[in-house]
This record gives C-alpha cells, sequence and structure tokens, in this order.
C-alpha cells in the first residue's frame, strides 16, 4: 500500500482502556476525515493528535492558523478550542485521534512498563500543557501503524479489538517521541526479576567455574532455597543438576572435535577431577566416555 493510501476508511467512536501498572491509555476516538467535511470549533477534556495524510490542512487554534503538511503532526491540550478550516479546491485526508492518559496507584511494578515510565510521560504531558499545542514541522512516519490498523480493521481477525487499540498505543508513544523531546530517567526494565532464568544464565556464564548453588544465589542477591524453587518452577529440575547437564553438553563438543585428554577436558568445563566427568557421564548418558567416542567416531 503506498503512503497516500494509508488508512483510507476507518472510524473507531467506542471508548477502549489499556491499563499498566502505573498508568493506563484511554482511546476515545479516531478517524479519517478531509477537508471538505465542515468542523466547528470544539474544545473537550481530552487530547487530541491530527495528521495530514496526503495534502496541507489548514488548523485554526484560538487566534492562530496552523498549516500541517503531509505527514504533519499537530498535538493538542484539553480544552484547547480548535477547527479544521474547510476548503474546497482540493482533497486532503487527515487522521484524528482523540485519547488520554492518567496514571493509577499502585505499590508494585509488573507490567510491561518501566518503573519511571509512567514520570516521562508525565513530563511530555507538561510540555504539551504548557505550549497548549505542539506543531512538528518535519514528516512523521505514522502511515505505517495506520496501514497496519487498517489491516486489523479490514481482516477482523482473533484479538483484533484489541490489537486496534495497542496499535493506537504505538501510534501515541512515537508521536510523542517525534513532537516532545525528554531526557528519559527509564532505563530499566520493568517487572518482577525472572529468577530461574537469570540463574540460568549465569551458569551459561560461569560452567567453566567451580560454582555452587549458594555463588547463584549470592549472585542473585536472594537466599539458594529460593533461587532453586523459582529455578525449578520453570526447568522442573535442580540449579546443579542442570549445570552437570551444561558441563557434559561442552564435554561432549570437546570429546568430537578435539584431542584433549579427558583430564583436560575435565578442568575446562568446571569439573575438580575427571573422575567426576567419568561418573556424570555414565549416569546421564547412559554409556561411557570410550563408547560415545567410538560411535561417534564411526
Amino acid at each position: 500500500m503506498d503512503q497516500t493510501d494509508a488508512i483510507k476508511t476507518f472510524i473507531y467512536d467506542h471508548i477502549a482502556s489499556v491499563r499498566f501498572d502505573s498508568y493506563e491509555f484511554t482511546l476515545v476516538y479516531a478517524d479519517v476525515l478531509d477537508n471538505k467535511t465542515a468542523e466547528f470549533p470544539h474544545e473537550h477534556p481530552f487530547y487530541e493528535i491530527y495528521y495530514s495524510l496526503e495534502a496541507p490542512i489548514q488548523i485554526k487554534m484560538k487566534n492562530e492558523t496552523i498549516t500541517l503538511g503531509k505527514h504533519e503532526l499537530l498535538l493538542i491540550n484539553k480544552h484547547v478550542e480548535h477547527c479544521v478550516l474547510f476548503t474546497s479546491n482540493r482533497n486532503a485526508p487527515y487522521f484524528v485521534f482523540i485519547w488520554d492518559l492518567f496514571p493509577i496507584a499502585t505499590q508494585f511494578y509488573r507490567g510491561p512498563e518501566g518503573v519511571h515510565e509512567w514520570d516521562d510521560l508525565k513530563q511530555a504531558l507538561e510540555q504539551l500543557e504548557k505550549q497548549q499545542f505542539i506543531y512538528s514541522a518535519t514528516p512523521f512516519d505514522g502511515y505505517e501503524i495506520l496501514n497496519a490498523i487498517e489491516h486489523e480493521w479490514n481482516s477482523k481477525q482473533l484479538a483484533w479489538n484489541s490489537s486496534i487499540v495497542f496499535k493506537m498505543f504505538d501510534f501515541l508513544v512515537k508521536a510523542l517521541r517525534h513532537t516532545v523531546l525528554i531526557r528519559v530517567t527509564d532505563q530499566d526494565l520493568a517487572g518482577t526479576l525472572n529468577l530461574g532464568i537469570a540463574a540460568s544464565k549465569y551458569l551459561h556464564a560461569h560452567f567453566t567455574e567451580p560454582i555452587t548453588l549458594e555463588d547463584v544465589a549470592k549472585h542473585l542477591n536472594y537466599s539458594s532455597r529460593h533461587v532453586n524453587r523459582e529455578y525449578m518452577k520453570i526447568f522442573h529440575t535442580s540449579i546443579i543438576r542442570n549445570l552437570n547437564l551444561l558441563r557434559i553438553e561442552y564435554a561432549k563438543r570437546y570429546i568430537c572435535y578435539t584431542d584433549y585428554s579427558i583430564d583436560k577436558i575435565s578442568e575446562i568445563i568446571g569439573f575438580s577431577c575427571s573422575r567426576t566427568l567419568y561418573k556424570l557421564f555414565k549416569k546421564y548418558e547412559g554409556i561411557t566416555i570410550s563408547q560415545f567416542r567410538d560411535i561417534k567416531r564411526k
């Protein structure tokens, strides 16, 4: 689909919300209009975005008139009177998007947003409230999102309603990034640390060392019992058993592709002596190292 053909037929006239852990996004209304449609001066208790899809449109903001060029954005604060000026000499479709963001009182941050994400969004909204409206004179690549929204609208596949609302939120986020320049303070991943995955990553990074369950727990700053319990929820086995299995998998590679002695391989993969490797290899693989080597060579 060509950029100028983005989302020709669409109207979202239901109020829908996406709730995160610390804030909520509300989609109030979205539509594709054109400058031949008469629009009366109006204001409302929501934020609004105008996005020109093709030819320029003119928007009157109180005593000021703004010309919005192709693929340019205009963000309007709450309770600011505005309207698109009527012109009959050319067709100029535009996308209009009415929305709101507001905080949610919470004690835990477990959603997909970061711990400080609302603070950053609030800072962006404060800039918009201070300036009343923000106009971007550089093109905004919003048509790709709008094309995806139109596809959801027309195909109506599984969970298409939710998909549209999330894509609207994506449009809003990218529009704010494009128009409101702020220093983002949210630099960490959100949610509760997945101890099982974190422990597994530690094993992969340190299996060549003589590590213990206590070492893993100390690194993660939790008790050994708690870390092992969380690990077993995901992998259904203990950390030490998987550590041994991981070392054996690496041992197989050295046995197959090098001429290293078993003593050297044992040292490389983190076992204290070759006797441990011989014993655990037979336990978990069901054959001896010599039998495994013969099978691979054949």
